[in-house]
């Protein structure tokens, strides 16, 4: 049976079923109703004066909405709204580009300028009453306290960021300081960024959020939200990698126990692919944030067969010269983390490193070149022990000569010692600089980061991440699956040549031509000139032979090649026999080698790139000049046109300095919007350790 209603929910109402329009619903709360009242206005007084208040707060609410929309489509506060906002961002980028390349000075005079602009929309929002909307209404609306929290949360991280700029110019003054002798404040400083850029994370999070829920409101919004997710939150997975790397740092330099960073000293006189002839080290024993030992060795003692038993078959170019493969040979290839690796693999295999249980947390490759920046920054340094006085100008002469024939070498004793005297003399007079002459020696030494003088692998992931986005850790540049460009890299390996690299002078020209279907020729020419014929020391004047590498975009081929010095002596041993064990990232390359007889040269697959590699000798007082030329086929993923970007990659060898003058060739038909001309022009007597051109295609 059907249920009915309550007899109490009945409400009598009588209706006039001509008159349509009328709403009977609101006199149901009536006991009785006139219909002769009904087309009559609704009394003024209602119960309690609810509905007045009502709507006199709708009415409210709707010409703050109309005010608040004039206000945001105000031309010119739009503009200046705008035009603001674009800056600020701007700002942030620049900032953020001037910390990945160590300048903090100009990411602060960024951030103050931008803590500038802020005041000045706090400023323009205020005159224009915006405070009643943004304060008053965001009680009645949350959209409107939004709004009103949102320039105060770009300020809040503008601010930390500054603290985070200000934290690194203080830490480029005085980290070499800390390090040595406070460690605390060393702690202190890296651990405030940590937390800041944590802080600064959780603000992006929160601008993103807020710019989302306003972007309908205004067009001023939108093009704010726009301007955020174009320009800076780009820089949030950056954000998350340095938390990451700097948490790993932090543990590794605040542990109480100690932890062991590795220094190779590279020597560019006698080069190799990751650098210079490792000839001597140092164990550097961190704890409780600072430096507790510094131990410089000769690395032929860790390779001693006394201490080293691993047995590993060298890189076929070796195999005339060495039979057994050691740490003073493993930074053979030109990517710095697998040398790295290799490099810790002998030392930690050794005996002396082996049976205390010692393992490296990272390695910093240094060429000694950076030495003679130190001693131009600290003044000529008298070793008193050995009667010589080195400055920047004679410190590898007398180096080398105190090596290779000095009195220690005479007695038998390790020919190195002289580098175990002079670091503590050198460290100790980098403590005793100025502040402003610590800060000039940071600026020269940025130099030789960015021209790979300094390298930096860590084992850690986070802190190995963090030094890949820097550019420190050397590693090959790792192309894009839809890359269309050209990629180069001239790596040069001095086999049993004395030192005679310190008086090569190389060159490198290429012209590079781009096809109408986007294939590439390219012709290069490398010149080596070896001036040390009239040096009185041998391993100045010895004949410079060198295996040299040549990188190219992945799938080239050789078209043609002169110059080279063809040899192909092998090694007669039997290194299976005698079971050598094998490197596995060297064999994955040499198994890729293909040998071409037309050319005496070898053609292998290398870090993702295509690889020619052949030797040149290059006699003392002679210039030598080896020409190829190679295709790299089309893609087909490329469809040339105008608007088309042609990337090109150069990557320098850590240690060479390679003077280099390309010119780069449009398709037929196009030319290059950079140089507004069919052939780009580039040409740089010292060009960093990588350089990259972005070339576009116009009619």
């Amino acid at each position: 049976m059907p249920k009915f209603a309550p007899r109490k929910n009945i409400v009598p109402v009588l209706v006039d079923i001509k008159n349509r329009k009328t709403d009977y619903g609101r006199f149901a709360k009536f006991s009785s109703l006139k219909l002769d009242s009904i087309s009559q206005p609704p009394p003024k007084n209602f119960p309690n004066g609810k509905i007045f208040i009502a709507a006199g707060a709708f009415i409210l609410l709707g010409f703050a909405l109309y005010s608040l929309s004039i206000f945001l489509n105000l031309k010119g506060t739009k503009e200046v709204f705008a035009k603001k906002s674009s800056s600020i961002f701007d700002n942030f980028s620049s900032a953020a580009a001037s910390l990945k390349t160590f300048s903090p000075g100009e990411a602060s005079a960024r951030l103050r300028e931008n803590k500038k602009q802020l005041e000045d929309l706090n400023n323009l929002l205020g005159k224009n009453h915006s405070q009643i909307f943004f304060g008053a209404l965001g009680n009645v609306v949350p959209i409107f306290k939004e709004a009103g929290g949102l320039l105060q949360e770009v300020s809040e991280f503008n601010l930390n960021f500054l603290k985070v700029s200000e934290i690194l110019t203080e830490l480029q003054v005085n980290g070499l300081r800390y390090f040595q002798s406070d460690g605390g404040s060393l702690m202190k400083n890296l651990a405030a960024i940590k937390d800041l850029m944590s802080e600064m994370q959780n603000q992006i999070e929160k601008i993103r959020n807020t710019t989302v829920k306003l972007e309908t409101v205004s067009p001023a919004f939108y093009e704010l939200k726009e301007t955020i997710d174009t320009q800076y939150l780009k820089y949030r997975s950056d954000l998350e990698l340095w938390d990451g790397g700097l948490n790993s740092l932090i543990q590794i330099l605040n542990s109480p126990a100690d932890k062991h960073l590795l220094l190779i000293f590279q020597n560019p006189a006698e080069i190799r692919p990751g650098g210079g002839f490792i000839g001597s080290y140092a164990d550097l024993t961190v704890a409780n944030g600072q430096m507790k030992n510094i131990d410089v060795q000769d690395i032929y003692w860790p390779d001693h067969p006394m201490n080293l038993k691993l047995k590993v078959v060298p890189p076929q170019p070796l195999q005339t010269v060495t039979e057994d493969w050691g740490a003073r040979d493993a930074n053979w290839f030109f990517d710095f983390p697998t040398s790295a690796r290799t490099v810790l693999k002998f030392l930690e295999a050794s005996k002396i490193y082996e049976e205390p249980g010692v393992k490296f947390e990272g390695v910093i490759g240094l060429n000694i070149n950076i030495l003679e920046t130190i001693i131009h920054s600290v003044g000529p340094i008298n070793i008193e022990e050995y009667g010589i006085v080195i400055d920047e100008n004679n410190f590898l002469e007398e180096l080398q000569r105190e090596v290779e024939e000095g009195r220690d070498k005479k007695l038998g004793s390790n020919p190195k010692r002289i580098l175990k005297v002079l670091t503590p003399i050198v460290l100790q007079k980098l403590q005793e600089l100025s502040a402003d002459e610590q800060e000039i020696i940071f600026e020269r030494l940025k130099e030789h980061l960015v021209k790979k003088d300094i390298l930096i692998f860590a084992r850690e992931p986070y802190l190995a991440s963090l030094l890949g986005v820097l550019n420190l850790d050397g590693a090959v540049y790792g192309l894009p699956n839809n890359f269309w460009g050209s990629y180069l890299a001239v790596v040069n390996a001095n086999i049993a040549s004395g030192k005679s690299d310190v008086f090569i002078n190389q060159s490198i020209d290429g012209r590079v031509d781009v096809d109408t279907d986007g294939g590439v020729f390219t012709d290069l020419a490398i010149t080596r000139e070896h001036h040390g014929d009239k040096e009185k020391d041998w391993w100045w004047r010895a004949d410079n032979k060198n295996f040299i590498q040549i990188f190219t975009t992945p799938g080239s081929s050789l078209i043609a090649l002169s110059g080279n010095t063809k040899r192909n002596k092998i090694s007669d041993v039997d290194y299976k026999a005698l079971n050598y064990e094998v490197n596995l990232d060297l064999s994955l390359i040499e198994n890729t080698s293909i040998f071409l007889d037309n050319y005496s040269t070898w053609m292998m697959q290398e870090f993702g790139k295509t690889v020619f590699a052949t030797w040149l000798v290059t006699p003392s007082g002679k210039t030598t000049t080896l020409n190829l030329r190679y295709q790299t086929p089309a893609s087909k993923d490329i469809s040339v046109g105008a608007g088309s970007v042609f990337d090109f990659i150069f990557e320098r060898q850590s240690g060479v300095k390679s003077k280099l003058h390309l010119k780069i060739g449009a398709p037929l038909g196009y030319k290059w919007q950079e140089s507004n001309g069919p052939v780009f022009d580039y040409e740089n007597d010292d060009p960093d350790g990588r350089i990259m051109f972005h070339l576009t295609l116009v009619k």
